[in-house]
């Protein structure tokens, strides 16, 4: 009598009957569009992307919308449940007796105007419908004809005597304000904590610049014991400015950014005095500022033992002496020394000798062509913990070589920038053919491809021109990558892309820019197989046609942004063949 075995039968993981608090736990570990694609997998992955804290997250942002009850995007919004506490309106004129704030304005915590036509009375009547606003923002207000303060109006009988105590953060960044426009915004605002007022007075002269700083260190002295954070970055301070800050006893910043370029005087400067006194500070930027000298740096680690992010992008005044001192602060996590011309590798080599190695998470040397390979080799070994590395446009130091020390021991990197880095080629890439193993012990030889970086998700290798489509195929491999950046790598064709596009399916943004042999099908390919792709760049990419516009109609519902500038064959009209996708924003094109 013969017998047949009964096939088992297949398993299936039933991820969708997983309780909704389980799966509420394991989004907190995604990405916020890595919950969206997983929100359409069943009701219960649906109800569990709805999590408060989830939607906290989301961002609401109009651009250029008409805001009319009566079209869309305002009228689909007055009818959505969901609410938005974090709305940002891009060139966008309001109007405040629309349905769309009697219904989200109790909701919202933070709101951004930016380019914004919109005058002081609109802001009185709109703050007054969100009375949980916690932060306020209105950037880069005054480069329309009607703008924020250039049509300031004010009563005959003075200032309004409102004012907003829950508003704790106020930017007034890249505006140019009078002393009266300034005064009213500030004192609607009582408890302020943190204030940003970088680049402001591009198009002020320089007297009046100068008695507008005398207005905003008044401020900060006034608030002296509330305030906790000041960014004034972008306007220039001299030791005037800084000897008012300095003398205010009770002001006790937790950060603080500036740019300092009073040149060192006989006595004893005032940004000494300012760094002794602040000893609290966590963050400070001084991009910029060609003030900060060594004897600063000294004082700094000196006082600010708790300090854990220093930003010092192009402060020339510093050499490797001052940024050995840097690398004694034991809380550090944050470190960028992009564009210190002064500087060499030896500030770095040395430096890390005393550095808590377990500590820094970031380090920027952007713009660097005193470091060599040693140095990289070095970060490599040293600072194993880096989920940050930015050493684009440093193209001397970047060799197939270290870059092999880079892909071994850093393994937590998430951003990777090495653009210009003309010395690497797809043996550094993939690990294979290099003329030397990176390591060998006896008889056992092994190199490593960026690939192995599998945490990486924003990848910058622009410029390295020596890369072909062969190091995609072998290295890159990233199944999380969000941005990718190959612009001006002129020798990736159809067959790399067709790798990359199966080979990292999360890309979100993608610039392929002045990639001479970018062609339809390669849109094709990523119009297909990336998703979610929502930026693509292709300016200048001379073999695209008006069929490649097809492809994105057809298969990209995710695009937001596309950069065609430069692609001569494209019709005009790609700006209307393109509104068939819901989601697209603005096309930049020639």
């Amino acid at each position: 009598m013969r017998y047949h075995r009964k096939p088992l039968p297949i398993f299936r993981p039933q991820f969708e009957l997983l309780p909704v608090e389980l799966v509420v736990q394991i989004f907190k570990y995604l990405s916020p569009s890595d919950r969206r694609s997983a929100s359409f997998v069943c009701s219960r992955w649906y109800e569990a992307s709805k999590y408060c804290r989830f939607a906290e997250q989301m961002v609401l942002h109009l651009v250029g919308v008409d805001f009319d009850d009566f079209k869309p995007p305002v009228m689909n919004l007055i009818l959505a449940d969901r609410k938005y506490p974090l709305i940002k309106l891009s060139r966008v004129k309001l109007n405040v007796q629309s349905k769309f704030w009697q219904n989200y304005g109790p909701f919202v915590r933070e709101i951004t105007f930016e380019k914004c036509m919109i005058w002081r009375e609109r802001v009185i009547s709109l703050f007054k419908q969100m009375p949980n606003l916690r932060v306020a923002r209105f950037v880069e207000c005054d480069l329309l004809r009607d703008d924020l303060f250039r049509t300031w109006k004010f009563f005959d009988n003075g200032l309004y005597t409102i004012d907003f105590p829950g508003v704790e953060s106020l930017s007034l960044a890249k505006n140019n304000f009078s002393q009266l426009q300034f005064e009213s915004m500030v004192e609607m605002m009582p408890n302020l904590t943190r204030v940003d007022f970088s680049n402001c007075f591009r198009q002020v002269e320089t007297g009046r610049k100068m008695f507008l700083l005398g207005c905003i260190q008044k401020f900060i002295v006034r608030r002296q014991y509330v305030l906790r954070s000041v960014n004034i970055s972008g306007i220039p301070v001299d030791d005037i400015f800084l000897r008012g800050l300095a003398d205010a006893a009770g002001l006790l910043l937790d950060e603080l950014s500036l740019t300092y370029l009073e040149k060192m005087p006989t006595r004893e400067p005032a940004i000494i005095d300012l760094v002794r006194k602040q000893t609290n500070l966590r963050c400070l930027d001084v991009t910029s500022s060609t003030g900060i000298t060594d004897f600063c740096l000294e004082q700094i680690v000196r006082h600010m033992h708790g300090l854990r992010a220093l930003v010092m992008t192009g402060c020339w005044g510093i050499s490797d002496y001052g940024i050995k001192q840097i690398f004694k602060l034991q809380h550090l996590e944050t470190l960028n020394l992009s564009n210190c011309i002064r500087m060499s590798k030896h500030g770095i080599i040395d430096g890390a000798a005393f550095s808590n190695r377990a500590i820094l998470r970031e380090l920027h040397l952007e713009l660097l062509d005193t470091l060599d390979e040693e140095c990289v080799v070095k970060i490599g070994a040293n600072f194993p913990n880096l989920t940050v590395l930015n050493i684009g446009g440093s193209s001397t130091c970047m060799t197939d070589w270290s870059a092999q020390y880079i892909f071994c021991n850093l393994v937590n990197l998430e951003h990777l920038n090495i653009e210009r880095s003309t010395k690497l080629t797809d043996a550094g890439f993939t690990g294979i053919d290099l003329p030397e193993k990176t390591f060998s012990i006896w008889d056992v030889e092994e190199t490593f491809a960026i690939d192995r970086l599998k945490k990486l998700r924003v990848l910058k290798v622009s410029g390295c021109y020596r890369m072909t489509d062969f190091a995609l195929r072998y290295g890159f491999r990233f199944t999380e990558l969000k941005e990718l950046s190959l612009s001006r790598c002129h020798q990736i064709s159809e067959a790399g892309i067709e790798r990359l596009v199966s080979s990292c399916p999360a890309l979100e943004y993608l610039d392929l820019s002045e990639c001479p042999n970018i062609n339809d099908n390669c849109v094709k390919m990523i119009a297909k197989q990336l998703k979610r792709i929502s930026t693509l760049k292709l300016a200048n990419c001379p073999l695209l046609t008006e069929h490649c516009l097809d492809y994105l109609v057809a298969c990209c519902k995710n695009l937001k942004y596309l950069y065609v500038r430069g692609c001569f064959k494209l019709p005009p009209d790609i700006a209307e063949r393109l509104a068939k996708i819901p989601t697209m924003r603005q096309v930049y094109k020639s």
